[in-house]
């Protein structure tokens, strides 16, 4: 129950963050629930493993690759969606902890905090980087491909 509660406030924090940006209408309901999928696979790898950096590269591919498919779908830039869908997982949590200790002149914490927030961040950057290179590797010759196809048999 607890979980499903979270998900659905991952879903609404996304959304609510889109509108805040104005966001494209077409684009507010598949970056939540790309948002939703990604803290949902964050939540049963970190449980699962223990490791919160890999639940981080795992969670963000896992928001930011359908993002990908769907900013071509939905002819929309990647990074429209992306945006969206990485913000319940991004650490900022971690962040006011480390900056909380360095205010308190707990320099070791803080200095611990921080290198552990700058690591999750960097695993949730490779992920969007490996997602962004799949998409332009991968996903443009495919659509180019269906696209011409539809030319093709209209013709």
């Amino acid at each position: 129950m607890e979980l499903l509660i979270t998900l659905t406030a991952t879903f609404f924090a996304s959304l609510f963050f889109g509108l805040s940006l104005s966001a494209p209408k077409r684009t507010l309901f598949v970056a939540p629930v790309l948002g939703l999928t990604g803290y949902l696979v964050f939540t049963l790898i970190n449980n699962a493993t223990g490791s919160e950096y890999s639940a981080a590269f795992f969670g963000t591919l896992a928001a930011c690759i359908p993002a990908e498919v769907f900013a071509r779908i939905i002819k929309t830039p990647a990074t429209v969606i992306i945006f969206i869908s990485v913000i319940p997982l991004v650490p900022g949590m971690m962040l006011y902890q480390s900056m909380l200790f360095f205010a308190q002149n707990n320099f070791t914490s803080g200095t611990y905090e921080i290198i552990r927030t700058l690591v999750y961040s960097g695993c949730m950057a490779i992920a969007i980087t490996v997602s962004t290179v799949l998409g332009k590797q991968l996903l443009t010759p495919l659509f180019k491909r269906i696209n011409a196809k539809k030319i093709g048999s209209k013709h």
